[in-house]
């Protein structure tokens, strides 16, 4: 029996991008929810966990029929959700081909305390984060230094001076743009000079972060 996938990462990393490319590449029909932004969507959930009754309500709000075997789902920030969550079991052993795909904060699925039952076996579970240095290099258009570098670890050479200098000025860049995709794509669009970098990108990015700690934090406390 097929998993459904529940996609996990900090935030601002590209999980809702790359899922909603995906989807919309590979399915004829595609749904996308919000479940922090769509509060009756969310209360569907509230009210039961059985998947027909919870498709039979979409329908209905939708105001049309789903076909099952053409439409993939993707619920985004399901971490606001428990109930949906635990109705993932019973999407899972359903006999209809459900094809689900969820996202979440990790700070949210990881840290929040469950009073229902977690589906575990239930749901594949992927954890996306931001960028690697690999992936940096990528991005900047500096595969053949990434090759460069990748071939003189293997020999265990030394890289050209050049080369080296290259590299580290590459690396401290990377520090500085932290991997995450809109600071990156920032960073390129200013033709790769850090000095006219957007570092508020990185500052709002870090703000959202505290906001989520201090919201669960406070939760903890008051469970």
């Amino acid at each position: 029996m097929k998993k459904n996938l529940m996609v996990v990462g900090t935030r601002q990393i590209g999980k809702t991008y790359t899922v909603e490319k995906f989807a919309k590449e590979n399915f004829e029909e595609y749904l996308y929810f919000n479940l922090e932004k769509n509060i009756d969507v969310r209360n569907i959930f509230e009210k039961s966990i059985d998947d027909e009754r919870i498709i039979s309500d979409i329908e209905l709000y939708l105001g049309k029929k789903i076909d099952i075997e053409k439409t993939i789902f993707f619920f985004d920030e399901v971490q606001v959700s428990e109930n949906f969550i635990v109705s993932l079991k019973y999407f899972n052993e359903s006999e209809r081909p459900y094809k689900i795909i969820c996202a979440g904060s990790l700070l949210g699925v990881k840290i929040n305390r469950f009073k229902g039952s977690f589906p575990v076996g239930k749901i594949r579970m992927e954890y996306m984060y931001p960028m690697n240095f690999e992936e940096f290099l990528i991005a900047t258009g500096n595969e053949m230094l990434r090759d460069k570098i990748r071939e003189c670890y293997k020999e265990m050479s030394p890289m050209p001076d050049f080369a080296h200098e290259q590299a580290i000025t590459l690396y401290k860049q990377y520090l500085c743009v932290v991997g995450m995709p809109e600071a990156v794509n920032n960073f390129i669009e200013n033709e790769l000079d850090i000095l006219r970098f957007d570092s508020h990108i990185i500052s709002d990015i870090k703000d959202m972060y505290i906001a989520d700690m201090q919201k669960y934090v406070k939760n903890s406390f008051e469970t």
